[in-house]
């Protein structure tokens, strides 16, 4: 593996790659629309068991996740603090071995009528077959998209 933006990355052939990075894509998506549909419980199945999690850098708590229970928690911390939490994909990109989420996180601080909107941008790795084995959090698009050795 080689590592270029802060994201792992592995040589494959082309025809290959183009291959597993539309399955990824299409993984990567699958994932959202199962957390859409059922919450945590509906896409914990897409992270490997051992799935690691990189909060945003800004996070005050664990800066890791580790496995599905991690990413458990991790949603915990996010979704305890607000009301009608939840994410709305704007954008997948296809980074080769990543896939890059562009999302906006929506909710109400609980006890407040005021709605929540924040971009938030994810770049998944570490595929292995159909489960996401490395999520990266950014609280920017550009840094997503920049960490997966994209442009804008």
């Amino acid at each position: 593996m080689r590592k270029r933006g802060g994201v792992a990355r592995s040589a494959r052939g082309v025809g290959d790659t183009q291959r597993m990075s539309r399955e990824n894509v299409e993984l990567v998506r699958q994932a959202y629309a199962a957390y859409a549909k059922n919450g945590i419980d509906g896409a914990v199945s897409y992270w490997a068991e051992d799935h690691v999690a990189y909060s945003v850098p800004e996070w005050p708590d664990d800066p890791e996740y580790h496995g599905r229970d991690g990413m458990r928690k991790l949603n915990g911390q996010w979704t305890d603090n607000f009301e009608e939490f939840g994410f709305h994909l704007h954008e997948l990109r296809d980074a080769g071995d990543t896939v890059v989420a562009l999302l906006e996180l929506t909710g109400r601080i609980k006890g407040s009528a005021v709605p929540i909107r924040q971009p938030l941008g994810a770049v998944h790795s570490d595929f292995r077959g159909d489960l996401i084995g490395e999520t990266r959090y950014f609280l920017a698009w550009r840094e997503a998209i920049e960490a997966a050795g994209l442009q804008e």
